[in-house]
């Protein structure tokens, strides 16, 4: 079976149950910046311009993104920055698990350097 993320790589290996790795995504995704503030840090928008599209955003169903495109506050590869450098700065799982006291470092070591040996067949 092939296996795309490593939490589910976890599961099939026995290293933790599903409970458990849906609670280190829920921390990773509370621990996730929204693309908005990354984009004040980065100052591609100002606060008002946070404002006005979060109000904009309200009440639809478009991610901020979208919204901050069509108000023309960002553009398409602005987005794709911000998405890509929230994927940087996300924690990973592995080490939320080390974090909550799951696994220690070792295992976290050992299952990825197996998970990208399963990835790369």
């Amino acid at each position: 079976m092939a296996v795309h993320r490593f939490g589910q790589f976890l599961v099939n290996n026995n290293v933790v149950d599903e409970k458990t790795i849906v609670e280190a995504l829920n921390v990773q995704r509370k621990r996730t910046a929204h693309i908005g503030m990354i984009a004040l840090e980065e100052e591609m928008l100002s606060w008002k311009q946070i404002f006005k599209i979060l109000n904009e955003q309200a009440g639809s169903a478009k991610l901020f993104g979208e919204v901050a495109i069509e108000l023309g506050c960002l553009k398409e590869e602005d987005i794709e920055k911000l998405l890509e450098l929230q994927e940087k700065r996300r924690p990973r799982i592995g080490d939320i698990l080390i974090q909550l006291k799951i696994i220690d470092r070792q295992v976290r070591d050992k299952m990825l350097e197996e998970y990208f040996k399963e990835i790369s067949k």
